[in-house]
C-alpha cells in the first residue's frame, strides 16, 4: 500500500501542486487535519519552511477543529525553539496553556515546555513561574510519559540548584535516572515516552544523584 497522499513528505514542485489539487477537492471539514498532518511529515522530512507555512494555515483554518488547532500551535511553537525565536515560542505556549489548560490536542508537556523557556532567563521571577507550571502539570489527573517525567525532572533540578536546594536537586538526579533506564512503557509502542538521554546528561545527573 502507498502512502496517503496527505502523509507523503515530498514537497519538489509537482508534490506541492498534486497536494494543493487534492486539498482544495477534499470537504472543509477535513482540510485542516490533512494541513496538519502533511505539515508534520515535511517537518520529519526536514522541509522546515514549508512544514511551517502548512501548519500556520492549519492553526488559521476557518474550518478548524479547535483540539487541531491547538497541535498547530504546539509544532509551531517547537519549531519556534529550534530555530531560536524563543518570543514566538513563548507566546504560543502561553496561548495554549490559556485556552486550552487541559492539554487536550497537545503531546500533553506544554507547561514543561514553557518552564525550560522561563528557565533559560535566569531571573527569580520567571524561576518562580517555572516552578507553577511544573507543579501545574504534575497535579493533572493524566498519564505522563516517562520521556516528559524525565523532562520534568531536569527542570526541577535547574531551580532546584538556583535556590541551593541539594537534597531536591539529588532526589530528581535519581528519579530522572530511574526514568532514562525504564524502558519502553507501551509494549505496542515502544518508541512512545522512551527517554532518550545523551551520555553527557546521563553523566551529569549520576554526579548530582551521589
Amino acid at each position: 500500500m502507498g502512502v496517503d497522499w496527505f502523509r507523503s513528505p515530498d514537497w519538489d514542485e509537482p508534490a506541492r501542486t498534486a497536494f494543493e489539487a487534492r486539498l482544495a477537492r477534499a470537504r472543509p471539514r477535513n482540510r485542516q487535519q490533512y494541513l496538519r498532518i502533511k505539515g508534520l511529515a515535511l517537518r520529519a522530512a526536514g522541509h522546515t519552511a514549508a512544514a511551517r507555512e502548512l501548519l500556520e494555515r492549519a492553526a488559521d483554518h476557518p474550518d478548524g477543529h479547535f483540539f487541531m488547532t491547538v497541535s498547530a500551535w504546539e509544532s509551531l511553537a517547537d519549531m519556534a525553539v529550534e530555530r531560536g525565536d524563543r518570543a514566538t515560542a513563548e507566546q504560543l505556549y502561553r496561548r495554549i496553556v490559556i485556552e486550552q489548560p487541559s492539554g487536550s490536542g497537545t503531546t500533553g508537556g506544554i507547561e514543561i515546555s514553557l518552564a525550560e523557556l522561563l528557565l533559560d532567563k535566569g531571573d527569580p521571577d520567571a524561576r518562580d513561574e517555572a516552578l507553577a507550571l511544573l507543579d501545574s502539570w504534575m497535579g493533572r489527573p493524566r498519564m505522563k510519559f516517562d520521556n516528559q517525567l524525565f523532562r520534568w525532572h531536569l527542570n526541577l533540578i535547574r531551580i532546584a540548584e538556583a535556590a541551593g536546594e541539594r537534597e531536591t536537586v539529588r532526589r530528581a538526579a535519581n528519579s530522572a535516572l530511574t526514568l532514562a533506564g525504564r524502558g519502553p512503557q507501551l509494549s505496542r509502542h515502544p518508541d512512545v515516552g522512551l527517554v532518550r538521554a545523551d551520555e553527557a546528561i546521563l553523566e551529569r545527573l549520576r554526579a548530582l544523584a551521589t
